[in-house]
């Protein structure tokens, strides 16, 4: 048996290496982009049922005149403006402490 000379292409080693790293990447974002496609509207319909209750729960504290001007800006289509809204907190309950953000 004749002796062979044997050549290792390194950059063939690391262009395939590099490609299969890539693949098992793109393999694994389109499993996670599968499961968002049936976990995300469970978990917005949660988010849903979450915020209803919790409007649920401020509408029980609110007066009618409140009430009122909060429909009367939710039906009107002026954009809400900072003025607008810092004389809305002003109007506010002053006995409710206000949350620092």
């Amino acid at each position: 048996m004749k002796h062979q000379q044997i050549t290792v292409d390194y950059w063939t080693m690391l262009k395939t290496s590099g490609m299969c790293l890539l693949l098992a990447l793109c393999g694994f974002v389109l499993l996670k982009m599968v499961q968002t496609i049936f976990w995300l509207p469970a978990h917005l319909k949660k988010n849903q049922q979450r915020l209803e209750e919790m409007a649920k729960l401020y509408a029980k504290d609110m007066g009618d005149d409140e009430r009122a001007e909060i429909e009367k800006l939710f039906n009107s289509k002026e954009p809400l403006t900072e003025e607008r809204i810092s004389q809305l907190l002003d109007k506010a309950d002053p006995s409710e402490p206000k949350k620092e953000q």
